[in-house]
Formats: structure tokens, sequence, C-alpha cells
């Protein structure tokens, strides 16, 4: 069965109808999440076609991150004229920046190119931390809200939706009211900084279920988050990016505690492991008994795999499945390395050839 599967896969491409698609790619994924054995790893990865429709462009960074109709227009564009290669699927991530969560609470929004928004802290202190709230007037959340809705009418057999980034505890809060006023904090009035981690959590927990909630709407089976990797359920890549400023005990005593109510939220709970500095937190990650699957995130610089192979092996070795990016060529020397099982690759800015060749090489075909 799996030789036939994953022979099937490595022809497949965005041409096929999604539900037929997902036919071949579920049994594939859930064994992945569920740490099951592996021939082959899985391999998410995607070609624009040449030959496709122009995806609308605009220099206007207002316009290219807020206007639904040109986010829908260029989102659905891009959809159609990309093939899709492995377990990948047709994905339409509701992006608004990894500060999108800071920015629907109120802070100071600054589109500063078409890759960032930037959240600028518009809080003096923890006690309005404490008193602030979502509000759908809000510009950002109204926003991010609308092309959600608009896209999930859109998605039914044709594409997947991934939430909006709701955040790191950790980041929000810094992103609302300043990075050293947290760190000071922490130090000086933990109690308040808790309080103030339990109030964005019940936030957080909230837009999960209700962000979810307009998704199922669209009727396509499972969830994803924006890692693009799909879910037999609901999902969400968990992160605290700040806690790189912090000690493993700090982590523990921070994080830990509302990370362990985020992941019993959710079906297939993942790990956006980001940077160097994390290392130090993944220990405490690998002991989550129901956390399934780690992201490793080298950093800029830092992406070339073979210098990470104990550290992708250690969490194999803890029966957790593993996100790496790749380029193509890493693919072989890698998987030497580290093994299959639980082995998830994303190769990015592939070509068409390189594509197909890496699906001929990890697909089964004999």
């Amino acid at each position: 069965v799996w030789l036939v599967i994953t022979w099937i896969l490595s022809v497949s491409t965005g041409k096929m109808n999604l539900k037929n698609r997902m036919a071949l790619i579920v049994p594939v994924l859930e064994n992945w999440w569920n740490f099951g054995e592996q021939k082959f790893p899985c391999i998410i990865c995607s070609c624009s076609r040449s030959d496709g429709a122009n995806v609308p462009e605009t220099d206007d960074l207002v316009k290219y991150w807020t206007d639904v109709d040109f986010v829908i227009d260029s989102t659905m564009t891009r959809l159609e004229t990309t093939d899709y290669y492995g377990v990948a699927v047709p994905l339409h991530y509701v992006d608004f920046g990894s500060s999108a969560m800071a920015c629907a609470l109120g802070a100071t929004v600054e589109y500063l190119n078409r890759e960032t928004v930037w959240a600028h802290p518009h809080l003096a202190s923890l006690n309005e931390v404490i008193s602030v709230g979502l509000d759908e007037n809000n510009f950002a959340y109204k926003t991010i809200l609308a092309i959600t809705r608009r896209s999930v009418k859109l998605s039914s057999n044709h594409h997947f939706v991934a939430p909006f980034a709701f955040g790191g505890l950790t980041d929000t809060l810094a992103g609302l009211y300043g990075t050293e006023n947290l760190l000071m904090d922490m130090a000086i009035n933990p109690s308040k900084v808790k309080e103030a981690m339990a109030h964005l959590l019940r936030i957080w927990l909230a837009t999960f279920e209700k962000v979810n909630s307009i998704i199922a709407l669209g009727g396509n089976c499972g969830g994803i988050g924006w890692a693009g990797i799909w879910a037999p359920g609901t999902t969400f890549p968990l992160q605290e990016d700040f806690s790189y400023m912090i000690s493993p005990a700090m982590f523990r005593e921070f994080c830990l505690p509302y990370l362990l109510e985020q992941i019993d939220a959710m079906n297939y709970p993942f790990y956006h492991l980001d940077g160097v500095g994390a290392i130090g937190h993944l220990d405490t990650l690998l002991a989550i008994p129901s956390l399934k699957a780690i992201q490793w995130q080298p950093g800029a610089g830092k992406e070339r795999l073979d210098q990470w192979y104990e550290l992708i092996k250690r969490i194999i070795a803890a029966k957790k499945s593993v996100q790496v990016y790749a380029q193509a060529e890493e693919v072989e020397d890698l998987i030497k390395n580290v093994g299959s099982r639980g082995l998830l690759v994303i190769c990015e800015n592939v070509t068409p050839q390189e594509a197909e060749q890496l699906m001929e090489r990890y697909s089964g075909k004999e």
C-alpha cells in the first residue's frame, strides 16, 4: 500500500482535484503525525507554472496587506498557477505578519515590506495588557477576519485555509508593551506577568476556536497551519520566539504552563522551534507527551542542514516527528544521516525538474 500511495503522490500536481489528492495524502500524513514507520520521508514542494496567469502585484504596501479584493485575487491566481508535489496541498495562509495578534489587539501597525508587518507597543503597563481584548472594529482584526471569510467561501474542494498568526503569548505580550518591559517584569513582578499571560491565553484559545469554526465552514477535512502540513484534526504551529532571551528555568515558569493548555486545545500540536537561542528549551518540549511534532528553524545564516543532524536525531529519538526546510541537493545526505522515520522535509524554491527528481527518488517507484 505504501509503495502505491507514494508512487501516485510522486506524479500528483496541482492539476488534481483536491478531494482525490487528499485521498492519497491523508494516510501518509496521518502516519507522519503519529510517528509511524516510513520507508521514505514526507516531502512538500510546489512550483509556479510559467504558463499560468500573472499573479496581481502592487507596490502599495497598505493595499498589499489590507485590500481584501486584492489579497483574494492574488491568492487565488497563485493557487491556480501552482503545481504541488509529495504531500503538499493548495494553501491560503491568512498572512498579516508574525505579529498579527498584537496588531489585532491594538498595537500600532507598520507595513515594512511584502514579507513583514510590524507591531509597535502601544500600552504602558501589565495592568493595561490585562484589560485589552479583541474588537472586530479594530482595523487589523477586522481585515484578517474579512480575508479569512472570503477565502473560506472559495475553499471547498479547492484549497485549505490556515489561520492568521496567533503568535506565542510572550511574543504578543512583548508586542503590546515592549520587550525590555517584559524582561524587567519577569524579574521584579513575575506574578503580574503570569496574570497577563493567563489573560492572553484566554484570548488565544477563544480566537483559535472562533477562527477554526469559520474555516470549518469550507467543508474540507482536517486542519492546517502556516507551515503547510495538513493534519487529520485541529492543529497550529505553536511558538514562543521571545524565549531565546530567557533561561530554560524561566521558560518552564513563564511559558510551559500556558503552552500545555494550548497543546491540550488541539488534536495535532506542532511547535516552531526558532533559532539557536531556543535550543535550551528543547528538552522541556521533548518531555511533553502530547506534543506531536517539532519544526526546526535554525535562523538566518545557519540554514545549512548538515550542522543540525544531531539535533534532528535528538528529536526523532524522543519519538517526535520533525519538520525541516532543505534545499533539494541537501535531501539525500539528510536522509542518510537521520533516517526517514518521523521526517518531513519542505523544499522551497525548487524547479519543476528538481521536484520531479525528488519524487522519483523518494516515492517508492521501483
